[in-house]
């Protein structure tokens, strides 16, 4: 009787077990969910701390280049500050003896400009003189003429006068034909004087042009020379100093981000490590819900599990089938030489087992897919997380230069060895549940589970069936 009354009792407290036991694997699922969700976000923030470090190097290179060339300025100005002294120094000399020449050849030029109007003078002088003695010339000839005459009616007695008339006359020509000769030398003369007399002019406004002693000149005197180089010196010297400060300030800067880049790689060495102890915890709770699934113990993802185990059953019953037949070797299934797809982007394998595989794979999987609506994917991988045939939609042909369309619709042939692929992959014992955060590109994220069981092939592994679960 008492037996009979304790029974109730008994069975009370397996099954309020079993509920505890149950609770307690749903809350390990629920942490470890949270836990990969953390240590995902972890590994967003170390990611783009490493793109943060990197950016932060090349600033600092950018910072170091920059002190180096500001030095280098600084050298360069300091040395063009003093040849530029130098060049001062020895410009202000010469253009003090240029200045000296200036004046000497305005001296020079005013001096034959005053002998050329002399001289001009003096041939106006000659030629009045000239003319002077044509005109005397002329009426020595009428004399003469006239004597000629009178000698002419003197007869006999006058003929020693006639020879003399006739010598003045002949002189008188003589004279008359010189002075002509000499007004037309004197033209001649007095137009090269004229010309003379112009080129001197010129010369004479050239020069007092270049001293800077002609009214109203436009062009700079030498003497200003010296004001500008004592502004070019100035400048230089500003700039100097300039990058004198510019350089002290980009050493401060290129310390400052080394700093700081240091500080970013040891935050990174941190979060590094809290990420994998978070994954570990992650993985703790996994194993616990391993753990009480293969004790029987029912839960929110055992309908899930039982449909993995189901179908990697029947996978590895089918490969089975294709050794017994004959149509592929144990050797090929088992095939782990992954042979690169010519310009897949990202990249495809093939190996001996794919033509097999995608016979027998399909229509299975396809099944799994309509099993539950939150499925978004499921397909056999090999022990490497080679996955050959994965379901319709997500095996199109690749697209030349879209690698980013190809990653989301061309998943078949592809080798996921991340961490979640590798377990799926490698597991020989329970079926697994893993969380995980599925990337769906531009820097958005969403949880998954994935459930999965391993295939056997006469008892040896050959791999795991996968199912995606959405959250």
């Amino acid at each position: 009787m008492i037996d009979q009354a304790l029974a109730p009792a008994a069975e009370d407290r397996t099954h309020d077990t079993a509920a505890l036991i149950a609770r307690i694997s749903d809350i390990a699922g629920s942490l470890g969910l949270e836990l990969v969700s953390v240590s995902g976000a972890v590994d967003t923030v170390i990611r783009r701390h490493g793109d943060q470090a990197k950016t932060l190097d090349t600033l600092a290179q950018a910072a170091a280049e920059v002190s180096a060339q500001n030095a280098r300025l600084v050298e360069l100005a300091r040395a063009a500050e003093g040849t530029l002294d130098r060049s001062a120094r020895e410009t202000e000399h010469r253009v003090g003896e240029a200045l000296n020449a200036m004046s000497q050849w305005v001296q020079s030029a005013e001096g034959s400009a005053a002998r050329i109007s002399s001289l001009s003078q003096s041939l106006s002088s000659v030629g009045h003189v000239a003319k002077s003695i044509e005109t005397i010339a002329a009426n020595t000839n009428l004399l003469a003429l006239n004597a000629t005459i009178e000698a002419a009616r003197a007869g006999d007695a006058g003929r020693g006068f006639a020879v003399v008339a006739q010598e003045v006359k002949t002189l008188s020509g003589q004279t008359r034909e010189a002075s002509r000769h000499i007004q037309q030398t004197l033209g001649a003369l007095t137009q090269e004087i004229d010309a003379l007399m112009r080129i001197s002019e010129e010369n004479l406004k050239m020069a007092l042009a270049m001293s800077g002693r002609s009214e109203g000149a436009e062009t700079a005197s030498l003497a200003a020379i010296s004001g500008t180089f004592a502004q070019v010196r100035e400048t230089v010297h500003a700039v100097t100093n300039g990058a004198g400060l510019i350089e002290g300030r980009s050493t401060d800067v290129q310390t400052g981000l080394s700093a700081l880049s240091a500080d970013v790689v040891a935050l990174d060495k941190l979060l590094a490590e809290g990420g994998k102890r978070l994954e570990r915890v992650a993985m703790d709770g996994e194993a616990i819900m391993q753990v009480t699934a293969s004790a029987g113990v029912q839960n929110a993802d055992s309908a899930m599990v039982r449909k993995a185990a189901e179908t990697a059953a029947r996978i590895g019953v089918l490969f089975e089938e294709a050794l017994i037949a004959g149509d592929i070797s144990e050797t090929d299934l088992f095939d782990e030489r992954y042979q690169p797809i010519e310009d897949s982007d990202p990249p495809q394998y093939m190996t001996r087992f794919v033509a097999l595989t995608d016979r027998l794979l399909p229509d299975v999987q396809e099944q799994v897919l309509g099993f539950d609506s939150r499925i978004s994917f499921c397909a056999a991988v090999d022990r490497k997380g080679f996955l050959p045939t994965h379901n319709r939609k997500f095996s199109q042909p690749q697209r030349p230069f879209e690698p980013e369309w190809n990653a989301a619709n061309c998943r078949n042939r592809r080798l996921f060895n991340d961490r979640v692929g590798l377990r799926a992959g490698q597991n020989n014992g329970s079926p697994l549940v893993q969380a995980y955060r599925r990337d769906m590109g531009n820097g958005d994220f969403i949880m998954m589970k994935d459930v999965s069981a391993p295939i056997f092939v006469h008892g040896r592994h050959w791999g795991g069936f996968r199912i995606g679960v959405k959250l």
